[in-house]
């Protein structure tokens, strides 16, 4: 799904101009329009409100400040965290005048378990507009191995020919490929992408990505068990093994046609007052930490953020499975 939306950039870069500075709220429901503006600020030391949504875009040094000391308590290595933050700080300064949405600083709190961040062609074209930018954001697969690579251990990588990233296409990674490696340029093209400036993995870390994301082939349409037994004869396969503790790996993983992919990532926490869920919400939208009072609230959450995506297109969730490192959820 998110490559399909990551796909439509070239189009959009040579027939749109750019992004006006007018801003607008978002577009999901009058109480999240209402909620983003004037949310109630809720601390780390306050209990997280069932049922609602406590999150923000950490567009502010106070909430910048409160994650990273989450991060870090969990366990996160301090360099991972900062070389993260820097790419909220940097995400934030470039999207803050764009039209899709409103940046929340300090965490506020909504009345629904969703926030609709818009279309992406606004969001692509202030991306691209501001400074000059001549690559892709870094995305939520990305974002989520960057912070959780401590915990992951692949015994056995697969070649780098066979990371499923080279063909734009037809390759479910072919965004995760340009962020890591840049894309030739194309006779045409309105520019060759380059590589994400602020990220530097080595080539262990980047077989160890794409052994970890490459898609799985499944024969006909698959069941919530099926889909999980595929992943676990996968990864046993590639000797794929999680560390157990305070923050863990979360992936939605979805079916399309005889593929399953994992769609989204992010980093779960356990705090003392719940969870918090640490995600780049798409390739061009913002970064958010949303707090919660249990797992069935996070499931929930991811659950309607990922509808409201597929729905955009006229498409459905379908089968769907949301992993705890290599557990179910």
């Amino acid at each position: 799904m998110k490559k399909i939306a990551f796909l439509c950039v070239s189009f959009i870069l040579l027939f749109c101009s750019a992004c006006s500075n007018t801003k607008i709220p978002f577009t999901a429901t009058e109480d999240n329009k209402e909620s983003s503006q004037t949310g109630n600020k809720v601390s780390n030391t306050d209990v997280v409100p069932k049922d609602k949504l406590t999150y923000s875009n950490l567009d502010s040094e106070l909430s910048i400040k409160e994650v990273q000391d989450i991060l870090i308590k969990a366990g996160i290595n301090t360099s991972y965290a900062g070389t993260v933050l820097n790419w909220v700080t940097d995400y934030n300064n470039c999207m803050r005048e764009c039209p899709s949405f409103s940046l929340a600083g300090d965490f506020i709190t909504a009345d629904t378990m969703m926030v609709d961040y818009g279309e992406y062609p606004p969001m692509s074209v202030q991306w691209y507009k501001r400074n000059n930018r001549n690559y892709h954001d870094v995305l939520c697969r990305i974002v989520a191995y960057e912070l959780n690579q401590d915990n992951i251990s692949a015994g056995k990588v697969i070649k780098e020919e066979d990371f499923d990233c080279w063909d734009e296409n037809t390759s479910w990674l072919s965004s995760d490929g340009e962020i890591l490696f840049g894309r030739e340029a194309v006779k045409g093209e309105h520019k060759a992408y380059v590589p994400f400036p602020l990220l530097d993995w080595d080539k262990d870390m980047q077989s160890e990505y794409f052994t970890l994301f490459n898609p799985i082939h499944i024969k006909g349409q698959c069941s919530e068990q099926e889909m999980f037994k595929a992943i676990q004869e996968k990864w046993n396969k590639q000797e794929i093994s999680f560390r157990e503790n305070a923050f863990s790996l979360i992936t939605f993983w979805t079916q399309s046609s005889n593929r399953i992919f994992a769609s989204h990532a992010a980093t779960l926490i356990e705090t003392d007052n719940g969870y918090l869920l640490f995600e780049k919400t798409n390739p061009q939208s913002p970064y958010v930490a949303a707090k919660f009072s249990s797992t069935n609230e996070v499931k929930k959450y991811l659950y309607n953020m990922m509808d409201l995506e597929y729905s955009r297109y006229n498409d459905q969730v379908g089968t769907y499975i949301i992993l705890q490192n290599d557990k179910m959820l």
